[in-house]
Order: structure tokens, then sequence, then C-alpha cells
């Protein structure tokens, strides 16, 4: 079991992993998480050039900036602190790191699925209230309020809709982060553009099998819920959700371990 775990070689492991993913990643994040301020500066800026005046900022770049900053560290944030993997160098030293392939996959995933989120959610959050404690008039209300998701969650209860979306928006992430993460295990050049590539591939692939069984139209979808009762169609819906998610990130998960485990220079 110690050639496995051993929970002092993974914890000295994880804060060496923590480090290096700190040196390699810390100013990318540090800028998308910041990306609230830089938005509100670029604008008001642009309205003192061309207006002379300084202007209310509207809710869709607040919004806006929010998918950019997700988008950016999901498509980089893999390759910029594991890619290097891949080359002879980093990737030797990876492996003459004492540890094993199992503590070295842990890692990667806590970091990638719980530490990155979460840095980048905190800086978010301090930055969207920092503005709009600071210029209440001009950049508004927050954007990233702690009670938005529970508003959303009471309007599906009256419904009759019982959605764990905070949930749901997690697994989303995981499911994400770990393809890219995989995507830049496996790749040693354009690791985002060939797993996008790989992604169009396999989403095709699909699609045609679809077609083969179901014909062009696809599934009846609208219509198989036409007359069901709503809790039940939601309750179809978390099932269907919950199988989804888990043979994916089963799969991504077993996909990266494997490939830690056969990682040779």
């Amino acid at each position: 079991m110690n050639n496995i775990f051993d929970f002092k070689r993974f914890g000295n492991y994880f804060l060496y992993d923590l480090r290096n993913a700190k040196n390699n990643y810390a100013l990318s994040l540090l800028i998308c998480g910041t990306l609230p301020i830089i938005v509100f500066a670029f604008a008001q800026l642009l309205s003192l050039i061309f207006q002379q005046r300084f202007m209310t900022l509207e809710m869709i770049p607040k919004f806006m900036q929010l998918g950019i900053a997700y988008t950016i560290v999901l498509l980089g944030a893999g390759t910029k602190i594991y890619g290097n993997l891949t080359e002879k160098r980093a990737g030797s030293n990876f492996l003459m790191i004492p540890a094993s392939t199992f503590e070295k996959w842990l890692s990667m995933v806590i970091i990638v699925c719980i530490v990155l989120p979460a840095a980048l959610i905190c800086l978010q959050l301090a930055s969207d209230a920092l503005m709009s404690l600071l210029f209440p008039n001009h950049y508004g209300d927050r954007v990233l309020k702690l009670d938005f998701l529970q508003g959303m969650k009471d309007g599906m209860a009256e419904n009759g809709l019982n959605i764990k979306l905070e949930l749901i928006l997690f697994l989303d992430w995981v499911s994400s982060i770990l393809t890219f993460v995989l995507g830049a295990l496996c790749f040693k050049k354009s690791k985002v553009g060939k797993t996008i590539l790989c992604l169009f591939a396999f989403s095709t692939i699909l699609s045609t099998i679809a077609m083969i069984f179901f014909g062009h139209n696809g599934p009846d979808f609208i219509g198989f819920f036409d007359d069901m009762d709503p809790i039940k169609a939601a309750s179809i819906i978390n099932w269907f959700l919950n199988i989804n998610f888990t043979v994916i990130i089963g799969g991504l998960l077993a996909g990266i371990y494997y490939r830690l485990r056969t990682l040779k220079h």
C-alpha cells in the first residue's frame, strides 16, 4: 500500500505540484481573475477618449468578461501547468520525482478540478465586489452575487423542478478541464487546437451513429417530455446527467492516469 499512497509523501508532492502550478499559471490566473477591474478601466478610458465623460457599465460586458475568463482558463490552464510533461527534460524530471503515479495523478486532479476554479472564483468575486463598492454609480451592482444560483433554483422549484445547479456546473467544469489536461498530456504541439479537433471528430462520430439509429431528425426528445409530469421529467434529466457525467469524467480520469503511467522519455 505504501508504494501506491503514502500520506506524508503525497503531501510533500502536492505542495511541490502546487508551487509548480503557481509558477506556471499564477500570472495568467490573476489576469483572468481581475478581468472585472480591467474591463471597467478599459471601458472608462474609451468613454473618456470618445465621449469626455465616465460611463455606466452595462451588465452585458460584465457577463461577457466572466465567460471570457472561464474560457481562457479552461483552454489554457492544462497546457501551461502540465503541457511540458511531453517534453524530454521536464518529463524526465517528472518521472524522477519520488512519488507514485497515483499520487501524481491525484495531485493533478485536485489542482485542476478544485484549486484552480476556487482561485478563479475568489479572484472574480473580490474584483467584482471591489468595483461595485468603489464605483457604485458607474460599475453598478455585482454580477457574482452569492444568492444568484439560489434565485435560479428557487424559480425552478416553483415549477416543481429540483435540479442541483451547483453540482451540474462543477461537473461540467471537471469534465471540460480534464479533457484539455488529457490533450495537453497526449499531444506534443498545438495541444489546445488538436484537443478541439478531437472533440469535433468525436462529436461527428456520435452524430453519425445517432443518424443511423434515429434518422436525420434524431430522437424526438421534445415529444418524449410532452405529456410527462414536471417532477418526473426533472428526475429523468437528473439521472441522464448523472450517468453522462459519470461516464465522461470516469473515462477522462482513467485516460489521464494511463497516460501518466505510460509516460516515457
